[in-house]
């Protein structure tokens, strides 16, 4: 048949973020060296191991979505003024940093 072939599931340990929008990301690595930082065109998809990542800043965080765990992250827990920081605790969930 020609159905359309579903994207590889993210694994349960990784952070996906993707872009409805243009987006800029930080990655901090728990060691603090950058993972990534920049503008992130939109439509593009980005995933990290949550066991990688300390802290993660998005601007434009209204045209993002994330997703940890398998599950959606509510953006709005984590923005204020249209950027979301995150820092990933040790069981690799998501917090809100200050």
């Amino acid at each position: 048949s020609m159905a359309p072939v579903a994207a590889p599931a993210a694994t349960a340990g990784d952070i996906v973020v993707r872009t409805r929008g243009e987006s800029w990301i930080t990655v901090t690595a728990i060691d603090g060296s950058s993972l990534e930082k920049g503008l992130v065109p939109a439509n593009s998809e980005r995933r990290y191991a949550a066991a990688q990542v300390a802290r993660l800043t998005i601007g434009n965080a209204s045209a993002v979505d994330v997703e940890n765990h398998g599950r959606n992250v509510d953006m709005g827990a984590f923005a204020r003024a249209n950027v979301a920081r995150f820092t990933v605790s040790s069981d690799g969930s998501l917090v809100a940093a200050d």
